[in-house]
């Protein structure tokens, strides 16, 4: 019976093998995966030329500039060098003849940057005032009005640096820092005495009284009454401040003078005639160094007995303009 169950299995037709299918099937994909392969190699070789022409372009690119910057390298030594060898005989000459175009040239270099320092400085300056008298105002101000803080302190800038400038260095006119801060000085106080008078003038036409319940009253009508005077201060001219000048006690000796002497007055009495008024303040010991600049731009470590050429303009405890010192010894 085993025999023939035997021989029944091994004479039955063979069926196929799930080896031999597992194999077909590897080889399948393995026909596949050359073929993914060799698209792939195809690409990268692509992409390799590619890469390869990006780089002569880049090198290409990479040796024009350096011929181009030889170029120009040396078309610069030739314009610096205009001389050519075979004129040895003038060398000399031209030599001495471009030294003295090169040294012109650095002259008008550094005046032209010491010129761009002093506008930068003034710049700056009219920006501090500027916004120092904004700050300071509690209302903005009435820009209509030509007698306005920040115009009469463009004014009084003026005076200090452009007009005594010219004063000094005028032949006829001349001032020494002394002479010029005792005349400044002057002016000044006859100026606030000139204005005192004339506003106690007006309150005791107008009986304002002293007591604590007119007082606001009071500061309305010291409002006005400034109000009316700088109006009538800026505009009278010479004839009106030649008598703060005669109360002074100062002679002009030029007509350069006169007029210098003259705008003192008429600017100083707009800055008096402010709201809150602009005062100057001559003491030099009570005066903190910040709110002090020498004329010859010093560090204060280098003064020598420093006295006010311009004095410390002040608007209560506001200090708006810093003062001006020179050295006595």
């Amino acid at each position: 019976m085993m025999a023939e169950g035997s021989r029944q299995i091994f004479d039955s037709p063979q069926q196929p093998s799930a080896y031999g299918d597992k194999i077909s099937r590897l080889e399948a994909s393995h026909q596949d995966l050359e073929k993914r392969l060799a698209q792939v190699e195809r690409e990268i070789s692509n992409k390799r030329a590619w890469s390869d022409t990006v780089d002569t372009r880049l090198q290409s690119l990479e040796s024009c500039c350096w011929q181009y910057a030889a170029s120009n390298q040396y078309k610069m030594q030739e314009t610096s060098n205009p001389d050519p060898p075979d004129q040895e005989g003038h060398g000399s000459d031209q030599e001495g003849f471009h030294e003295g175009v090169t040294q012109k040239k650095l002259q008008k270099k550094e005046e032209y940057k010491k010129l761009k320092e002093k506008i930068k400085e003034l710049e700056a300056r009219n920006k501090e005032l500027l916004s120092k008298a904004m700050g300071m105002h509690k209302h903005s101000e009435n820009m209509n009005d030509p007698s306005h803080l920040s115009a009469v302190l463009q004014m009084y800038e003026m005076l200090r640096l452009r007009d005594w400038e010219r004063l000094r260095s005028s032949t006829d006119s001349y001032l020494t820092y002394k002479t010029g801060s005792s005349i400044i000085k002057k002016l000044f106080d006859a100026c606030e005495k000139d204005l005192e008078q004339r506003t106690n003038n007006v309150i005791e036409v107008l009986e304002i009284s002293p007591s604590n319940d007119a007082m606001i009253n009071s500061k309305q009508i010291m409002q006005q009454i400034r109000n009316l005077f700088r109006y009538s201060y800026y505009q009278n001219h010479s004839d009106f401040y030649s008598k703060i000048v005669m109360q002074a006690g100062v002679d002009a000796k030029t007509a350069f003078q006169e007029q210098f002497i003259l705008n003192c007055c008429k600017i100083y009495c707009l800055l008096l005639l402010q709201d809150p008024p602009v005062t100057a303040v001559w003491n030099l010991q009570e005066s903190p160094r910040q709110y002090l600049e020498h004329v010859d731009k010093k560090g204060w470590e280098h003064w020598r007995k420093p006295a006010f050429l311009w004095p410390i303009m002040k608007c209560g405890d506001q200090v708006i303009v810093k003062g001006v010192v020179w050295d006595e010894k």
